[in-house]
């Protein structure tokens, strides 16, 4: 027999709502476990590691914005591959949201887990992003405070291309250990120290026709450094003041006629102090009356008073 009709619709609407129930509205440990339950839904396989294929399902689920899809899809993966084995486990997939998990926690108290991931895939992107954009600020910066004798010592650019490859694109898997591998590279060739830049002014064909003066390198290297780390700083800075005004609440002035909510709350207490402070001394004096003797004077009857007779 045919299910009736519109059971499919339903039956998507109540997985919906179990679904939307069962992730929102959380604690830290069943926070976890949900994590844990939408890796496993992500890992359609069932092989216990996300591919490429299967995180762009993810980010999609998400609603994640990207700019550039490639790159920034790219970036989350090497952000959450943080072996660089070219997979993402389940520990590498929840350890990129505890702080999330206790910031949200020690904030709210409970959580929503799509919430938590959304910002921490928004997060990982704006990261990425804002290192690009320093790293190719930087670059370019550093050409033209060379300017004045950059065509004495080179003859072309293809030499600071390869540069770029070697020090930053090719430096590694994941955003931070390519920026660290730059910022290492750009320092050993300011000392004259690189083996890389070695290897090539001895081997590369474009490092043997366009490099005329070899110390020209390391001056474009401190020149490259400085403008990164000014660049970096700046990132850092803007970071800081969004985390002040997130912290700051903006209050409302109060009338003075008006009491606050908080006001009217300690109000209750005090009054009930006051009721229950009352109660106390009638019970008090109720009992010492109670304990009180009679004396003599009280047991004798009172004389009846004489009235004077009318003339």
């Amino acid at each position: 027999m045919a299910p009736p009709r519109g059971a499919a619709f339903a039956s998507d609407s109540f997985k919906l709502i179990r679904r939307k129930s069962s992730v929102s509205d959380l604690s830290p440990e069943l926070a976890r476990r949900a994590l844990m339950d939408a890796f496993a839904e992500a890992d359609k396989d069932a092989s216990g590691f996300i591919d490429r294929a299967e995180l762009v399902g993810v980010i999609q689920k998400m609603g994640v914005h990207m700019q550039n899809p490639t790159d920034d899809i790219d970036a989350l993966f090497e952000a959450l591959d943080i072996d660089g084995d070219g997979s993402i486990d389940v520990v590498e997939f929840c350890t990129k949201f505890e702080p999330a998990i206790k910031r949200d926690h020690g904030v709210m108290g409970k959580m929503d887990v799509d919430v938590v991931m959304k910002e921490t895939f928004d997060k990982m992107l704006v990261d990425a992003r804002d290192q690009r954009t320093a790293v190719n600020r930087s670059f370019m910066q550093a050409r033209e405070d060379c300017q004045e004798w950059f065509c004495k010592k080179f003859l072309g650019s293809k030499w600071r291309m390869k540069t770029f490859d070697a020090f930053y694109t090719n430096g590694g898997k994941g955003s931070a250990s390519r920026l660290a591998h730059l910022r290492k590279s750009l320092d050993e060739a300011i000392k004259g120290k690189n083996e890389w830049i070695t290897t090539s002014l001895e081997s590369d064909q474009d490092f043997k026709r366009e490099v005329l003066d070899k110390d020209g390198i390391g001056t474009f290297a401190d020149k490259w450094l400085a403008r990164l780390e000014a660049e970096m700083g700046t990132i850092t800075a803007k970071r800081l003041a969004s985390c002040e005004t997130n912290r700051t609440v903006p209050t409302t002035p109060t009338p003075p006629n008006c009491r606050s909510t908080t006001e009217t709350r300690n109000t209750k207490p005090e009054r009930r102090n006051r009721k229950d402070e009352r109660r106390k001394t009638k019970h008090k004096t109720r009992n010492a009356s109670s304990r009180v003797r009679p004396t003599a004077r009280c047991l004798t009857t009172p004389e009846p008073e004489t009235r004077n007779p009318k003339p």
